[in-house]
């Protein structure tokens, strides 16, 4: 079996940029959960408007669940997708978990600069700073569990480049 690579860690850290750029220095594919989540039950704003996060939840854990079955893609999930230990068993049973990171204010910045603050279900609030550094201590210990790359201040190239060495080094 060839090792899925996952890319997680909270909202604005880079999953996204920093997968598709790792999935063209490997040549492998690029599966993005939440592209997924979108495909096959909607806009996922939608879906917590109409029926809430844990019917979200339960949809992530389908496309999760579909997506660790494939061989050897670079995976960037949601970012409270790895909240749930059923998702960790899954995406770790298919592959290697790396947790991008990234500080409350730097999530802010990236989020208010790419206009995603206010279409973020999570962040739609009064201070999404504050809402942020809360979710980040609530996942803070699921995050620790996996290897660590800290996004600030790099292009998703050079995260991406840092990541490959590091899974070369341990083959």
């Amino acid at each position: 079996m060839v090792k899925n690579i996952v890319l997680t860690g909270f909202m604005g850290t880079g999953k996204s940029s920093v997968a598709k750029e790792l999935s063209t220095i490997r040549n492998v594919p690029f599966i993005d959960t939440d592209e997924e989540i979108t495909k096959e039950f909607g806009p996922i704003t939608k879906l917590f408007e109409i029926h809430g996060e844990e019917y979200f939840r339960q949809c992530e854990r389908e496309i999760i669940l579909k997506v660790a079955k494939r061989e050897g893609v670079v995976i960037a999930t949601g970012g409270g997708a790895i909240m749930d230990p059923g998702n960790i068993k899954v995406l770790e049973d298919s592959g290697e978990i790396i947790c991008l990171t990234a500080n409350p204010e730097e999530i802010v910045n990236r989020l208010t600069r790419s206009g995603e603050v206010r279409v973020r279900p999570l962040l739609d609030v009064e201070d999404p700073k504050e809402a942020i550094s809360k979710l980040l201590a609530i996942r803070e210990d699921v995050y620790k569990q996996f290897v660590e790359f800290d996004t600030v201040g790099k292009p998703p190239s050079e995260i991406a480049h840092e990541i490959n060495e590091f899974l070369n080094a341990r083959n």
